[in-house]
């Protein structure tokens, strides 16, 4: 087996974390990553560089997404075990906002986990237009509507919040309630900025904006976090799972063979980007589905990954496996080299007879073959190729096999091609 040292040094207010990766026998590496106890940090993957950023939990209060000027959101921080209630659609109600009235505002609002848009929040969920705010076409400002209050479910904590004008950035005040009244309101502008990430954040104990809680935009595909979600239809509950980057997308598998050397991607309407597409999907009320296969893609790498370990709240472990499948499934491989091949009939007839179409552009030194496994990985066929140039064709005899899916492999003058079978 071969190991290599990943060391992903994170300097994020002191939380550092040392990653072991190993590779395994099928290629895979091995991923040892923790949220800490009771999921105290967020932590940040990137399949590409195999590198992990963690950071505290609970540092902010409030997102603002910032990627664009013309793009505008935000997201409550569900770290802190936040919910928020819409308390009034009039802006000047701020100095009448009464918490003993809690029960009259209704539903409490949360950040949608079955979204595709990371700035889709819970501020997003409220009445206006916008959710919070309107549109004003004579400045094209778009100007807060909803005055929200935020209870901390953990202390009984109180803050009364509103976003007040959003232009290239947004201006907003808050207030805590200390008991018997609130405290001073505190307004607050923070710019976009130039910074390549999706949010601000900000932090109502410090009353300022925190700095560097997010890697750029392209360095991360998945983050381990908390979130809540309409569990099992009853109910809104706070799970610990990932979700994905708008940058990638994701299709779930199951049931698929976890440990093999192969890989069938997915058809492309598989393929997701809802936030949650992994989420907690793959933890049943105790361990791990055994399984489950997600196949991720970013730009024009795939990767498949599948988990090993949950631990729970106890430790925040959250162990998985991932390869790069791109050049195994041949998406690149072939193109331009020196030989192209097709396989027919597929499916195949009830004889399960399959003749290779291969077309050699040039002769090679090295002989070719063909090779047949099943979805486990085994390989149940094998020949060779002739070393010849121009177009010809090869029959197998398949009828040993069952019916089902396989993968045919074929390797020609250092060039590889995978296609996918369908026996009858």
């Amino acid at each position: 087996m071969k190991t290599k040292l990943l060391f992903a040094t994170m300097l994020a207010f002191g939380v550092q974390q040392t990653v072991l990766s190993q590779v395994d026998a099928n290629g895979y590496t091995t991923v040892n990553l923790t949220t800490g106890a009771n999921y105290q940090n967020r932590v940040f993957f990137d399949f590409s560089a195999n590198n992990v950023v963690s950071q505290p939990a609970d540092s902010w209060d409030i997102a603002f997404y910032r990627n664009s000027s013309m793009n505008f959101g935000s997201r409550v921080n569900d770290g802190q075990n936040i919910e928020v209630y819409q308390a009034s659609t009039v802006p000047t109600e701020w100095d009448n906002i009464n918490i003993a009235n809690i029960a009259s505002w209704g539903s409490p609002l949360y950040n949608p986990d079955q979204t595709t848009s990371l700035q889709d929040g819970a501020f997003e969920q409220g009445t206006a237009t916008y959710g919070w705010g309107e549109y004003n076409v004579g400045n094209h400002h778009v100007e807060g509507k909803v005055i929200f209050v935020l209870k901390y479910l953990n202390t009984n904590t109180y803050y009364k919040f509103m976003i007040t004008d959003y232009f290239g950035g947004y201006t907003f005040k808050y207030a805590k309630w200390n008991g018997t009244t609130w405290d001073a309101t505190q307004t607050k502008t923070l710019a976009n900025g130039t910074d390549d990430a999706f949010f601000n954040y900000f932090s109502f104990t410090t009353g300022d904006k925190v700095a560097n809680l997010e890697p750029p935009k392209a360095n991360w595909d998945l983050m381990f976090t908390r979130y809540w979600t309409f569990y099992m239809n009853i109910m809104m509950y706070r799970l610990s799972g990932a979700i994905q980057s708008p940058n990638v997308s994701v299709a779930k598998v199951q049931p698929e063979t976890q440990e093999t050397t192969t890989a069938i991607l997915p058809a492309t309407a598989a393929f997701s980007n809802n936030l949650t597409t992994i989420g907690h999907s793959w933890k049943p009320t105790t361990g791990i589905y055994s399984d489950v296969v997600y196949y991720i893609k970013q730009g024009s790498e795939y990767y498949r990954m599948y988990f090993t370990q949950n631990g729970g709240a106890s430790t925040g472990n959250m162990y998985f496996k991932y390869k790069n499948i791109t050049s195994f499934l041949g998406t690149t491989d072939i193109a331009n080299k020196k030989a192209s091949f097709g396989i027919y009939p597929n499916p195949t007839t009830a004889d399960k007879q399959v003749t290779v179409l291969f077309d050699v552009k040039e002769k090679v030194n090295s002989k070719g073959n063909v090779e047949v496994y099943d979805l486990s990985g085994k390989k149940v066929y094998t020949t060779e190729l002739t070393n010849q140039t121009g177009f010809y064709k090869q029959d197998l005899n398949l009828s040993h096999l069952s019916s089902g899916n396989y993968l045919v492999k074929i390797t020609f003058g250092g060039s590889t091609e995978t296609k996918k079978l369908i026996v009858k």
